[in-house]
């Protein structure tokens, strides 16, 4: 009797821990997204994709458009944008490469201006977005305070980069901040007689940073601050970067590049919905984070900043 209900206790578990996998019917429609950010002088770059279900592991799936333009509301001048095929990056092959659209020169001339979008695709209806460029702002001091090899010995040609940067909050100039990083350096490459020289960018690690104002780390590069969080006047901070830099295949000293970016609103709620969305991505348990848009008929975001941007030599 004992042996029959111990098998029957094992059959029991046995099926008790089967999975039923159950397919969930959910109607989607694919939209269009759209992603540009434009700023003076520089030359305007769009993304145009179509969204993909929560859980697709399917690749992104980039759009032809029939034709795509910037106009200035204040001026009327048009300028088209054209697609860009993408092109392997032989000195950065683990980078990703996408096409996009590109306007060939700098469109945007003045803060303050508006700027709407027009993007037609065949089968769709017509994409529009306008947005407006912030005031210009200004960095007031960058210095370095240390730049060497990292301390941690398990670390290869890794260096940190320790500075100093302080800027003036005028809230009827600017709204939000996005402070941004580049290592920039020079690679010599020698092919039998000739010598090439090539300029490569890479974002840096953020190891820490230290202010009186809360901020959070972009998903993409450096950190964003809410201009309501600053005090007037003078606003300063101490960071340490860390990059992977090897000395050796370059002749000169590398640089940093600081960007201190002033954004409108859409700008802002874009990068902070999405880096929230992106750290909590793989918890099933996350509340949805669902990110805003600002795209007539499509999704996505076309948004304006305005700049300064200061650079320092790092010498050891």
């Amino acid at each position: 009797m004992l042996i029959r209900f111990t098998v029957f206790v094992l059959v029991l578990l046995l099926f008790w821990s089967c999975e039923e996998v159950v397919e969930l019917d959910v109607d989607f429609e694919p939209g269009l997204v759209v992603v540009s950010e434009i700023a003076p002088d520089r030359p305007v770059q769009l993304a145009l994709s179509r969204s993909r279900p929560i859980l697709s592991q399917a690749p992104t799936e980039y759009v032809v458009a029939d034709q795509v333009t910037i106009i200035n509301r204040e001026t009327n001048q048009l300028t088209d944008l054209f697609l860009q095929e993408p092109i392997k990056d032989t000195l950065n092959p683990d980078f990703e490469v996408y096409p996009y659209y590109f306007s060939g020169e700098e469109v945007i001339d003045a803060a303050a201006n508006t700027y709407d979008l027009n993007i037609k695709v065949a089968g769709e209806e017509l994409i529009t977005a306008s947005t407006t460029i912030p005031n210009p702002v200004s960095i007031t001091s960058l210095s370095l305070r240390d730049y060497g090899e990292s301390d941690d010995p398990r670390e290869d040609d890794t260096y940190d980069i320790k500075f100093d940067l302080s800027f003036s909050h005028n809230e009827r100039m600017a709204e939000n901040y996005h402070l941004v990083f580049y290592f920039e350096y020079i690679l010599e490459v020698i092919e039998e007689t000739d010598t090439n020289y090539f300029v490569l960018s890479q974002v840096p690690t953020v190891q820490s940073l230290t202010m009186s104002t809360p901020y959070t780390s972009d998903f993409e590069n450096g950190i964003l601050i809410k201009g309501e969080d600053l005090a007037s006047g003078l606003n300063s901070l101490e960071a340490v970067l860390s990059v992977n830099f090897n000395k050796d295949s370059s002749p000169f000293a590398p640089q940093l590049v600081v960007e201190l970016r002033n954004t409108n609103a859409d700008y802002h709620n874009y990068h902070f919905s999405l880096t929230r969305q992106r750290s909590q991505r793989d918890s099933i348990l996350s509340q949805a984070i669902l990110v805003p848009s600002n795209i007539n008929n499509g999704l996505g975001v076309f948004s304006g900043y305005n700049y300064a941007s200061e650079a320092i030599e790092l010498n050891e």
